[in-house]
């Protein structure tokens, strides 16, 4: 039973992370996986992301995973926290900026580390089903399986703070 909650916190996990990135307007649809490609905005992020990378050019994360929207989500949060001047004609980047300063972005963050660290766990014991003895991460498992949900419903706040107006997705397009 708690094993299964894990594999359905996982799933919250990556659904409440892509939801937040295409409220964020980064990908084009809610079942995609690509990266939006409307030139500005592909540009823009591409660049929010090689400055996040302290790299003149970067290739944006793959969003496939749990660990490339995370890479994304914290990238945005750096340029967000960091940057001050946005060139007037770009909507998209002004309707992000002030979107994401509504989210709490240092908690946001300690969610992120928080899932970092649950999916590690999560991970351990699905290994460990191949080649391991699970009665030793069985004692934790009841914990785990609820310290996933109750990150699922934070980020999912966080979400809802994204997707208020739907402002950014407005301006993307």
């Amino acid at each position: 039973f708690y094993f299964e909650a894990l594999l359905i916190d996982y799933a919250l996990m990556e659904d409440r992370l892509k939801s937040f990135l295409y409220h964020a307007g980064v990908l084009q649809s809610r079942t995609s996986f690509t990266i939006d490609c409307s030139k500005p905005n592909k540009k823009a992020l591409k660049r929010i992301y090689c400055d996040y990378r302290k790299k003149d050019d970067a290739n944006l994360p793959q969003i496939k995973n749990i660990s490339g929207k995370i890479d994304m989500i914290r990238a945005i949060f750096e340029w967000t926290s960091t940057t001050t001047e946005i060139p007037d004609n770009n909507r998209y980047l002004k309707a992000l900026k002030s979107q994401c300063e509504s989210v709490d972005i240092g908690n946001m963050i300690d969610t992120l580390d928080q899932i970092k660290d649950w999916c590690d766990y999560r991970n351990e014991v699905v290994h460990a089903l191949m080649n391991k003895n699970i009665d030793s991460l069985n004692v934790e498992l009841c914990d785990k399986a609820i310290e996933g949900m109750q990150i699922a419903k934070k980020l999912d706040t966080y979400v809802r703070d994204m997707k208020k107006g739907n402002k950014v997705r407005k301006s993307a397009n």
